[in-house]
């Protein structure tokens, strides 16, 4: 018993070294947990379409088809609740989506829309990192014509703006590719409405226009 006695005491005895020989402790790493991605926010971007399409009304036999490309800037909002989005758009393009025919012999015309823009609304679902939606709303372009006619006496030489108000719709996809930059592609199908040209001469006109534009763009997201 007694040699028992003593083995515990030296064994007691040994502990502080023992610990004084052991790492100083240290909690586990903390690591940041990512931030949950969310479509809610302003944004601004820029975007590239091709437009095909008609004149349509008086537009038609001055004009025929049309078709072309566009380059423009958005800039709009979202709103994020569960899986559902909803947010509003708007954007402004230059480019020339046009059209020339000649209606009946000596007469030579050209349509020209140099700019367009719209405003509109979107509805979407998103997929995480994926946003599939719907959009539309009101849209406007400047179109530009421009007659000649050898016919009339005298000739008629004309160069003349309208500006066309109307509506579109469309949908698309959109993808984030990191929480600030996202790409996306869409497609809108826009009724312009229809405007004056030439007035006053025998070539006066009323021309509308249709298009289909596909269109693809790079936004930022603040």
């Amino acid at each position: 018993m007694k040699r028992l006695l003593l083995a515990i005491a030296a064994t007691a005895a040994s502990f502080p070294a023992l610990a004084a020989d052991l790492p100083p402790y240290s909690p586990p790493p903390y690591y940041q947990p990512a931030p949950i991605f969310t479509w809610t926010g302003a944004y601004v971007g820029a975007n590239a379409a091709f437009g095909f399409g008609n004149f349509t009304n008086g537009g038609s036999p001055y004009f025929g088809s049309a078709d072309g490309g566009l380059f423009g800037i958005t800039a709009g909002y979202n709103y994020q609740s569960g899986p559902l989005v909803a947010g509003v758009e708007g954007d402004i393009a230059f480019g020339g989506i046009s059209g020339s025919n000649s209606p009946y012999g000596g007469v030579y015309s050209n349509g020209n829309v140099n700019a367009e823009g719209s405003l509109r609304v979107r509805f979407g679902y998103a997929f995480n990192h994926t946003l599939v939606y719907i959009t539309g709303g009101y849209t406007g372009a400047n179109l530009k014509g421009s007659v000649t006619d050898y016919a009339a006496s005298p000739n008629i030489y004309a160069n003349e703006s309208t500006f066309l108000n109307g509506w579109t719709i469309g949908g698309g996809i959109e993808f984030a590719l990191t929480h600030n930059v996202s790409v996306k592609a869409e497609y809108l199908y826009s009724d312009y409405g229809s405007g004056n040209l030439f007035n006053g001469t025998i070539d006066s006109i009323h021309p509308g226009l249709s298009l289909s534009t596909l269109r693809a763009g790079v936004n930022y997201h603040f």
